[in-house]
């Protein structure tokens, strides 16, 4: 296992996990519910941390991170093509009908 990501904000964490589950890639969180306790468990128990299971992944969840997390790309807008609703560009169903990009 090594350790990919660190944040202080728990959903941003998963959210990375989430992104990396998408791509095929097992992680987990790592003091998650250890936070609250302190330096009670150590000063590197502290901090939130993405690790992932197999080390053979490391470069390919490195590469993602850093596309996706942070430095994520600018999508158009796009208008669904059943409703003819304007979708964020992030989006990959409109968020009125439910409609597939």
């Amino acid at each position: 296992m090594k350790r990919i990501y660190t944040h202080e904000n728990v959903a941003v964490l998963h959210s990375a996990k989430n992104i990396l589950a998408l791509n095929d890639i097992e992680s987990l969180v790592k003091n998650e519910h250890t936070i609250p306790n302190g330096a009670r468990h150590g000063i590197e128990n502290m901090f939130l941390q993405l690790w992932i299971i197999n080390d053979q992944d490391f470069a390919k969840a490195s590469t993602i991170i850093e596309e996706q997390l942070t430095n994520p790309k600018p999508t158009k807008p796009w208008a669904c093509h059943k409703c003819d609703e304007e979708n964020d560009g992030s989006f990959d169903f409109c968020w009125k009908c439910q409609t597939e990009k």
